[in-house]
C-alpha cells in the first residue's frame, strides 16, 4: 500500500512540474509576444515631443494643436502658429520629414477661434460617434462646415471605414457615412 501511495504522490509530483513548466513557458512567450508588438508598432517613431520640437524649430513657431493619425503611414497633424499665421503640417512619425505644409485659410482660423464657442468637448464628440458606429477613432477635427461648428471623425470598424459628422453645439450626429 504503501509503495502504491508513494507512486501516486510521485505522479501527481510529476503532473505539478509539468503544468508549472507549460505555465511559465506561456508567459514568457505571449509576455515576449506582446512586448515585441508594443517594440515594432513604436520602433522608430519620433515621440511626440520630439516632433513638437523639431517642427516649431524649423518653422519658427509654437504647435497650438497636435494630433496623431494612426493611418499607415503614423503621422503626426500640427498646427503650428508662426508669424506669417497659422499653418498645417503633416509629419511622416516615423522619418521626421514634412509631408505637407499649408497655410490656413480663414475659414479654419475662424474654426480655432470658435473652439471656444463649442458647446460639447472633443471627447464628447467621439463618444457620441462611436454611439453611432462602433469601432476605433482614428481621426477627429473640429472645423466650420456652411458656417456651423463640427467635429469631423473618422471611425474604423474593422475593414470599414466611416465619416461622422457631429455638431459642436448641440451634439447631433449630422453625418454617418461609409467611407468608400
Amino acid at each position: 500500500m504503501k509503495k502504491q501511495w508513494s507512486t501516486i504522490k510521485e505522479g501527481i509530483i510529476q503532473r505539478k512540474k509539468v503544468i508549472m513548466t507549460v505555465s511559465v513557458a506561456s508567459v514568457l512567450i505571449f509576455g515576449g509576444a506582446a512586448g515585441t508588438a508594443v517594440y515594432a508598432v513604436n520602433k522608430g517613431n519620433l515621440s511626440e515631443d520630439e516632433a513638437v520640437k523639431m517642427i516649431s524649430e524649423k518653422l519658427g513657431g509654437q504647435v497650438t494643436q497636435f494630433e496623431k493619425d494612426w493611418d499607415q503611414p503614423m503621422t503626426y497633424e500640427m498646427t503650428v502658429k508662426t508669424k506669417e499665421g497659422y499653418q498645417e503640417v503633416d509629419v511622416d512619425a516615423e522619418k521626421g520629414e514634412i509631408l505637407s505644409q499649408e497655410m490656413e485659410d480663414d475659414d479654419d482660423l475662424n474654426t480655432q477661434q470658435a473652439a471656444e464657442t463649442a458647446k460639447i468637448s472633443s471627447d464628447q464628440a467621439e463618444k457620441i460617434a462611436l454611439k453611432a458606429v462602433d469601432g476605433q477613432v482614428t481621426d477627429a477635427e473640429l472645423d466650420s462646415e456652411n458656417g456651423t461648428l463640427v467635429y469631423e471623425l473618422e471611425i474604423k470598424q474593422g475593414q470599414r471605414e466611416y465619416d461622422v459628422v457631429v455638431d459642436a453645439t448641440t451634439g447631433k450626429v449630422l453625418k454617418n457615412q461609409l467611407d468608400d
